[in-house]
């Protein structure tokens, strides 16, 4: 979890610098008066910092140091290296995109006020400009900051640290840390590539009709009664959730769209819901018919039910969401965050965004291959030695506390100060509240 946070920002820190010749997207002019609000990086990230001062990550350091930082074979680079190694890598491929149309001479960027279109873009130009916009500018700050809450309850569920959304003392769930540890097992039917080919499938899939038309629907769909109803315990339970997916699993993985209806008219769903839910099933039939979505898809479902054959993750969403009720997980509250980016992001910059960087990464065998072994290293629940703690239990708790006590919103606030600056203090930095 530190490994994702920390390349995260290390991304964001490092979205301004150019390669070769090339300059980076400019950062805003400072002036000394700027210069002297500016908070240094302990003050910027005075939980993170605390927690690193008094010990408190101790044993996801002792992961760290003793499995990741060291070479898996006598002269391989530790895969932790190899994974900083791919960031660098497709950042400096970033910056040898070529300058984009509108921008001046030496530069990458083209004004702000007139971006190019989508294609012509400069990817770390259009990071910095959708920075700008949804944090910078706190156009999609509540969205931003929905990540913090969401990802600790789902850290605390599989710690089992703490009370649960009912107040009851909640129980660990490390059996979703061996799911997580199987989906990274790069082996036959598990590859990482095959979800980043997910991310690209869909991401083109997205801005053609079909693909808005998909995104329309599912819009007014979580607005209808019936489906708002689904969020009650009383009418669904957890093992009709589980039931539904096992029950479209099949038919999606036939790639038949007879086999697909005959499977959506016996879910144990009420006539107004399936009503309701019939133009959902109609874009499946199109998505049935499109390789570059199905065929990762295909993939990517046979990993998922090939490891979590007791479907664990599902049963937490479902935990999480409704039967616990947690307002992070309100459905509203996820539709307002998801139309709000959607209205923000009209330009369609974060597909493109997330797309580009799929592909890049998709490019880079050995970093897919280090970040795995990543994966599976913080996330293997097999005991250590005399019965000792597994990893999991050692840095996942780590990754709980330092998510309780705000890092992920202090990260942002950092990047954001990193790029932007700081003048006018915290009130001209909404993701510095």
């Amino acid at each position: 979890m530190l490994r994702v946070l920390t390349g995260a920002l290390v991304v964001l820190m490092l979205s301004t610098c150019g390669g070769d010749t090339k300059l980076a997207p400019a950062a805003e002019k400072s002036t000394a008066k700027e210069e002297l609000q500016c908070r240094d990086f302990k003050n910027l990230m005075p939980n993170f910092v605390k927690a690193i001062d008094t010990g408190r990550t101790a044993n996801l350091k002792k992961v760290v140091e003793e499995q990741l930082l060291k070479p898996l074979r006598e002269g391989d680079a530790p895969p932790v290296n190899d994974v900083l190694g791919g960031i660098f890598k497709t950042l400096t491929t970033f910056a040898n995109q070529p300058s984009e149309p509108g921008a001046a001479a030496g530069q990458l960027c083209a004004p702000t006020t007139n971006p190019p279109v989508l294609a012509r873009a400069n990817t770390l130009c259009e990071m910095r400009r959708s920075l700008d916009t949804l944090v910078h500018q706190g156009k999609a700050i509540d969205s931003v900051e929905l990540i913090q809450p969401q990802l600790q309850l789902i850290l605390n569920y599989l710690t089992g640290r703490g009370k649960d959304c009912k107040g009851r003392q909640r129980v660990s769930h490390y059996e979703l840390a061996t799911v997580v540890n199987q989906l990274c097992a790069q082996d036959a039917n598990c590859q990482v590539t095959d979800g980043l080919d997910l991310v690209i499938g869909f991401g083109d899939y997205s801005s053609t009709p079909a693909g808005k038309a998909l995104l329309q629907h599912l819009n007014t769909l979580v607005t209808k009664p019936s489906f708002k109803g689904l969020y009650n315990p009383a009418v669904l339970s957890e093992n009709d959730a589980v039931a539904i997916v096992r029950g479209l699993v099949p038919a999606i993985q036939s790639a038949d769209a007879a086999g697909l209806d005959m499977a959506f008219s016996s879910l144990p769903l009420g006539a107004d819901l399936k009503n309701d839910l019939k133009p959902i099933v109609d874009d499946l039939k199109i998505i049935l018919n499109t390789p570059a979505v199905i065929n990762p898809t295909h993939r990517a479902i046979a990993c998922v039910m090939g490891k979590d054959k007791n479907l664990d993750s599902i049963r937490m969403i479902y935990r999480l969401a409704i039967e616990e009720a947690c307002p992070e997980y309100e459905l509203t509250r996820l539709t307002a965050a998801g139309q709000g980016l959607t209205e923000v992001d009209a330009r369609g910059s974060l597909v493109f965004i997330a797309t580009t960087l799929a592909q890049a990464v998709r490019d880079d065998d050995q970093a897919i291959d280090s970040s795995a072994q990543v994966c599976r290293t913080l996330f293997s629940t097999t005991p250590a030695p005399n019965n000792g703690p597994s990893n999991a239990q050692l840095a996942m708790p780590v990754a709980a506390e330092l998510v309780e006590n705000g890092v992920v919103n202090e990260a942002i606030c950092a990047a954001d100060t990193l790029l932007f600056g700081c003048a006018g203090g915290a009130g001209a930095q909404p993701a510095c509240k």
